[in-house]
């Protein structure tokens, strides 16, 4: 979500700027005029030049490129810590929509193989419809995360943390994310692993205590965006000082070409008891 409107009609106003030639009659034409006319419609599908966007609420869920490189949104953000902090790792993804952190990732030469799940299987439709070869190996589950990640025997080098809901228009965290995921999580990622947690604005609970409640890991850093409201939960043993930790997430981001490599800050978490600091 992006600061101050938050909405799609706020990336789209991104692409006016900086989008590619031909991408602002797209924006204005058909990207507009749909926003203005759709919004009762819950999840829409939009065309843009470089692939399509996948809108929930008016909030970019997804965005589904047609050839792998930056999407200049969270999605690289998500897309670089699991190449800073546990590349070529199997990874797993709890919800997925369209795969926006796919196209940052594998241009980052991100080959692991990944499994997801979402409640929703539109969105890997889509994925599969535009995403070509370099999509790499992707297994997809149509399920609830919770049940998925129990039912796992397994340990993943990273796990993705990017579940969402539609509340009264808007687009915010279920409670599973901080209530139940956490531990569980934490027991099925390796030792040496990252646990990435996409943090969004929610009612009923400030972003502080969310913060509190997903640490789960005694490692732990937050990053903060300047354009977005979401916050970046990151936690594993080989994150460093967070100095460090934004350097690695930095050096990741300008190889990418990310507009968000300058655009980031970081801050350790300390003093929250964690509810698992060991695994066995």
């Amino acid at each position: 979500m992006r600061r101050g409107s938050l909405t799609a009609d706020f990336a789209d106003f991104s692409d006016f700027f900086w989008g590619e030639e031909g991408e602002i009659l797209e924006w204005f034409w058909t990207g507009w005029l749909e926003w203005a006319r759709s919004s009762a419609v819950s999840t829409r599908v939009r065309k843009f030049r470089r692939g399509v966007r996948l809108l929930q609420h008016g909030c970019v869920l997804s965005e589904v490129l047609h050839a792998p490189g930056p999407t200049h949104s969270v999605f690289d953000l998500l897309a670089a810590a699991a190449m800073a902090f546990a590349p070529g790792s199997t990874l797993a993804m709890l919800g997925f929509a369209g795969g926006g952190m796919m196209a940052p990732l594998r241009k980052l030469g991100g080959l692991q193989a990944v499994e997801a799940v979402d409640l929703d299987g539109a969105g890997h439709g889509v994925y599969r419809e535009v995403v070509g070869d370099w999509g790499g190996e992707v297994v997809f589950t149509k399920g609830d995360a919770v049940d998925w990640l129990r039912g796992q025997r397994r340990r993943f080098g990273a796990i993705v943390e990017d579940l969402s809901v539609p509340v009264g228009g808007d687009v915010v965290k279920p409670s599973v994310s901080w209530q139940v995921l956490p531990e569980l999580m934490a027991r099925r990622v390796r030792t040496s692993g990252v646990l990435i947690s996409n943090l969004l604005p929610t009612p009923g609970i400030t972003m502080l205590e969310m913060e509190r409640l997903v640490h789960c890991w005694e490692s732990a850093c937050v990053v903060e965006l300047d354009l977005f409201q979401n916050r970046i939960l990151l936690q594993g043993p080989a994150l460093g000082s967070a100095r460090e930790a934004g350097a690695r997430l930095r050096e990741q981001l300008r190889a990418l070409g990310s507009r968000l490599a300058e655009g980031i800050s970081l801050r350790k978490l300390v003093d929250i008891k964690v509810k698992r600091s060991g695994r066995s």
